[in-house]
């Protein structure tokens, strides 16, 4: 699988206007691309509004992703002017809750993620191995769990995103805190404090049919 996040600042305030447009224009496009697998656009409570789209493979991403760059300029604007952040790479770790049409699917706003960033990682073997063994594990027992993503965003491995879905808030909170206490005593120099957490309710959900 190959994930694409797009963080664009400030943007939460505008999401109400933005998740109508997207819903009616971007979520088709998206949903008919070859090797789509879910999206979601999140409100982070940060004040950034994020994009989480999936697809089986890069190949597949980078299509679907340049008709959505493409449409995002033309209907979106006046309400995201700038362009945004972007983290894209392969899932190495994952992990999905058992269900009928996957975590993205009939949501219907029920739907909270929790997005990790780590920068300077020097132990990419170590983080990937944590990752299997820790982080993964503790997200997928945690109540109203859904979806565990873990990818790389650069060639050197250096940089790495970890995107977690869930039911509800307090659900995804207790979790990541688990998480972050076993970084904090098993990480070590492999999986430093994340540089940032990206958390919300994501108003508009889309799955593979």
């Amino acid at each position: 699988m190959h994930i694409t996040l797009r963080r664009y600042a400030g943007a939460a305030a505008r999401m109400d206007r933005i998740a109508a447009r997207v819903q009616a224009g971007l979520v088709p496009i998206l949903a008919g691309s070859a090797g789509f697998k879910g999206y979601c656009a999140v409100k982070g409570e940060s004040g950034d509004g994020v994009s989480v789209s999936l697809f089986e493979n890069g190949e597949q991403a980078g299509r679907a992703n340049e008709q959505a760059r493409a449409w995002v300029r033309s209907d979106l604007r006046d309400l995201l002017p700038d362009p945004p952040e972007t983290f894209a790479g392969d899932v190495v770790v994952s992990a999905e809750a058992e269900g009928e049409g996957g975590p993205f699917t009939g949501r219907g706003g029920q739907l909270y993620v929790v997005i990790r960033e780590f920068e300077g990682m020097t132990d990419p073997d170590g983080a990937v191995r944590f990752a299997r063994q820790d982080s993964m594990p503790l997200t997928r027992n945690s109540p109203g769990f859904l979806a565990f993503y873990s990818a790389w965003g650069d060639a050197g491995r250096t940089r790495a995103a970890v995107v977690t879905l869930f039911d509800r808030r307090e659900n995804a909170w207790l979790a990541n805190e688990q998480v972050l206490a076993a970084i904090r005593a098993k990480g070590g120099r492999a999986v430093p404090p994340p540089v940032r957490v990206v958390a919300g309710e994501a108003p508009v959900t889309a799955g593979a049919e």
